[in-house]
Formats: C-alpha cells, structure tokens, sequence
C-alpha cells in the first residue's frame, strides 16, 4: 500500500485523519503528532520525524500561518517573506535528501485563509509556495481556494481553525489531490 506523509501545523492536524479515511484502501496517511509550527521547525525537525515515520510515497506539506504571524507585534512576520521562501525551498530538497528520493513527489498545500487581521498577506505567502512549488518540481493543493469562498462557515469561532465544514471540504480536497498525485 502507498505510505503519504503530511507535514504542517494544527490545521493540518485537523484534517489529517479525514483524509487518512478517505484514503483508507488507497494509501495509509502518517505524520508526525507535533505540530510544525514555522517552516524553519518543520525544517529542523524533518530529521528527527521522518525516522519515525513509515517510507513516504508521497509528501504533502504546508507552513504559513505562523510564519506571516506577528506573534512579538514588532509589526513584521515571524518569518519575512525571503526567508519563508529560502526555507520552504530548503524543505522540498531535504525531504528528497532525507528520503534518498530525488524523484520523491512533494505536494505543497496552500495556506487557508483566517479571519485574524496578521495573517493579512496570506496571498503573499501562497504566491511564493506557488513559485517554490514550480522551481522545485511539487504539485500544489489549493486548500486556500477550497475554504475562501465560504470562509464564514468554514473557519470555527478562533478566527483560525477550520470548523467542521472546513475539515470535511479540506480533507475530500486533500484526498482527491493525492490520490491524483500518486496516479
């Protein structure tokens, strides 16, 4: 059976084990139970996960939300765009590194939109996983364009997680894009 692993922070913790049953037959879906936060931690701890976890077929991740936050309010990101984009690059090539896979299919998802006013430039931050997605051979799974039309019904009362709606339209996107991906 395929092996998909996802990577990326509490949203994806949401609607991972959605499309784990989506898959169910298809492929087995893993990722780590840590949250990946920013792209630098998902960076730093793709050696310390993928050990863990079963041989990937495929590899679908996403980092945004807390890079373009201004967690301190020093009225910038976290992560400025030139590093977000220098280390989203840096995880598609360790990925294939870690795995010994230079052919490894990677799907980067995009960021879905929030209802919090520093997650502003989400457009941004998509924009450059669009243009990492082609520069390094990676599919994208636009989960932005799923949940922004109805984005009133599919983030819950955080202004930032997906309610219910959201995880189902997430995860059937999710799902469809992988098995796509995997042929």
């Amino acid at each position: 059976m395929k092996q998909i692993i996802l990577l990326g922070d509490s949203v994806r913790m949401q609607y991972q084990p959605v499309v784990g049953k989506k898959l169910a037959g298809f492929a087995e879906v893993s990722g780590p139970e840590e949250n990946g936060r920013w792209s630098g931690y998902t960076l730093n701890s793709l050696r310390f996960w993928l050990p863990q976890l079963p041989e990937p077929d495929l590899v679908q991740w996403n980092c945004g939300l807390w890079d373009m936050g201004d967690d301190y309010q020093e009225g910038r990101h976290f992560y400025p765009p030139d590093l977000y984009e220098e280390t989203c690059h840096r995880i598609c090539r360790v990925l294939r590194q870690l795995t010994g896979k230079t052919d490894l299919p990677i799907v980067i998802a995009t960021t879905t939109p929030t209802l919090q006013e520093d997650h502003r430039d989400i457009g941004l931050y998509n924009d450059i996983l669009r243009r990492v997605a082609s520069e390094e051979n990676a599919l994208v799974n636009d989960l932005y364009a799923v949940v922004a039309p109805a984005k009133d019904e599919m983030i819950c009362e955080d202004h930032i997680h997906l309610s219910p709606a959201g995880v189902e339209a997430v995860a059937e996107q999710t799902a469809n894009a992988l098995r796509a991906a995997l042929g």
